[in-house]
């Protein structure tokens, strides 16, 4: 099996830029208690743990649209964007209470960074979760030990898809793109490091919305999170 290193073709690996949820965490259980808590006190009917694990990836906002969806029976795109700022508002309080109560690492994932962080590779997180949730939930695994940058979903104007948080990650870590390789579930993560010039790993078991991130066609995937050190 292929390693990160094999993905440079030659060239050193020197970083790697991590999402976050679906990839090193699971925080699904607390994002859906925050939505389904949100959603109560705003009397819709809660959408539950396994509809929430197939509308994360896409960001705060488009979770409760999804969610507002479902309940009022009624297409996503005709969710007004008051009922959204409403409903995120209520969610936003409610999750940042609770972001590390019941969300794990994925198996592997620790050793695997102290394995990184011992050969002197740089890390960094590049989420399109709100920095200010990011944040503590690295503390809380102590994985801002390994990666000193977050760039978060409001870091930037813009966010993965979109290359320029990639690109921010490896500025601030003082690496070039040449020699950085992207790590995430989803076809945002895939499509971000594309457009960045960089190789793209993948995890098998994260979110991406309820599709299989193959379709994507990453340079490397794997089932488990330690198939990223294979040799």
């Amino acid at each position: 099996m292929k390693k990160l290193q094999d993905l440079l073709e030659g060239r050193e690996l020197k970083a790697i830029l991590f999402d976050l949820d679906g990839t090193l965490i699971d925080s699904v259980p607390d994002l859906a208690a925050a939505l389904d808590a949100s959603l109560e006190q705003l009397n819709y009917t809660p959408a539950g743990l396994a509809r929430t694990r197939s509308w994360v990836g896409n960001g705060a906002r488009k979770l409760v649209q999804r969610a507002l969806a479902h309940a009022l029976e009624i297409p996503e795109k005709s969710v007004s964007s008051a009922l959204i700022d409403q409903l995120l508002t209520v969610f936003f309080g409610y999750y940042g209470e609770q972001s590390c109560e019941q969300t794990v690492l994925y198996p592997g994932v620790n050793s695997a960074l102290l394995s990184w962080h011992g050969q002197g590779v740089r890390m960094a997180c590049v989420t399109n979760k709100p920095a200010r949730f990011s944040q503590p939930i690295l503390k809380h695994f102590g994985m801002d030990v390994f990666m000193p940058v977050l760039i978060g979903g409001d870091t930037l104007s813009v966010r993965k898809p979109d290359p320029a948080p990639l690109l921010l990650a490896c500025e601030q870590l003082g690496v070039d793109v040449a020699n950085t390789v992207m790590v995430g579930d989803s076809v945002n993560d895939v499509r971000a490091a594309r457009a960045a010039g960089m190789p793209v790993a993948c995890v098998s078991y994260g979110y991406n919305h309820g599709a299989p991130v193959a379709d994507e066609n990453p340079d490397l995937l794997v089932d488990h999170f330690s198939d990223l050190l294979a040799n």
